[in-house]
């Protein structure tokens, strides 16, 4: 009964991704943060609290966008040489294949979380065939508020072996709760003073965000679950 919270950093302005830090420096809470870029709030942070994994985005390649800097194999190796104890990988949109697969393996991550299970109850640690482990995650803000789902509860089973769940800071200054309220503050995305404009005064994700932290969990880090795989001691089996 084991609850991993993991922060998807997704370019945000530091003012918002230190908003959302500060929230888990008060709460002591052990939580996994997938990088994708450099920031000086990501420098110095205890290691017993926070991982640091890596937010590769290879939508760009994908779209034959102008802005796509090379191939896949570049836009890893550029964040894991920005954060070369990086064990975990989890690509933007959740994007994976054998051959990605194939790839984090060999570049030395240990893991993988690309996979979605909505609100599963069976998570659990996989091997995959090169021997990286795929961990699924069951929850995450913006497809919670897709769903149309109410943010005075998760609907998860916090009995069940396994949670992990996904947020984003823009998510949490935001107390996003509709796909309305983050579509019409996207475009000042990179402007935290107007941003804050649009931040929701009711349930959303900044408040369930809190009200989880706060729960009588036991929360660990993905590199946590790993390490107990590689262990033998796999609790999930």
């Amino acid at each position: 009964m084991r609850t991993a919270i993991t922060i998807d950093i997704d370019w945000v302005p530091d003012k918002v991704l230190h908003y959302t830090l500060e929230i888990l420096s008060k709460a002591g809470v052990p939580c996994t943060l997938f990088a994708t870029h450099v920031t000086k709030l990501l420098n110095g942070l205890d290691r017993k609290q926070f991982e640091i994994g890596v937010h590769p985005n290879f939508n760009p390649l994908l779209n034959r966008d102008k802005s796509a800097n090379g191939n896949p194999r570049e836009v890893v190796e550029r964040l894991k040489k920005s954060f070369p104890q990086a064990r975990g990988i989890r690509s933007h949109s959740s994007l994976v294949s054998n051959v990605l697969v194939e790839l984090f393996s060999d570049l030395g991550f240990d893991y993988e979380s690309n996979v979605c299970l909505p609100y599963s109850r069976n998570l659990e640690t996989l091997p995959l065939w090169n021997d990286i482990l795929r961990i699924p995650f069951n929850w995450e803000d913006y497809l919670h508020f897709s769903y149309g789902n109410d943010f005075s509860d998760a609907c998860l089973d916090f009995n069940a072996r396994l949670n992990i769940m996904t947020f984003h800071p823009v998510h949490v200054f935001l107390n996003t709760e509709t796909r309305d309220r983050y579509e019409g503050a996207k475009p000042f995305y990179q402007e935290p003073d107007h941003l804050a404009g649009y931040k929701n005064p009711g349930k959303g994700t900044e408040t369930l965000f809190k009200k989880i932290l706060e729960m009588d969990l036991e929360f660990v880090k993905m590199e946590d679950l790993v390490d107990e795989y590689r262990k033998g001691k796999n609790k999930y089996e």
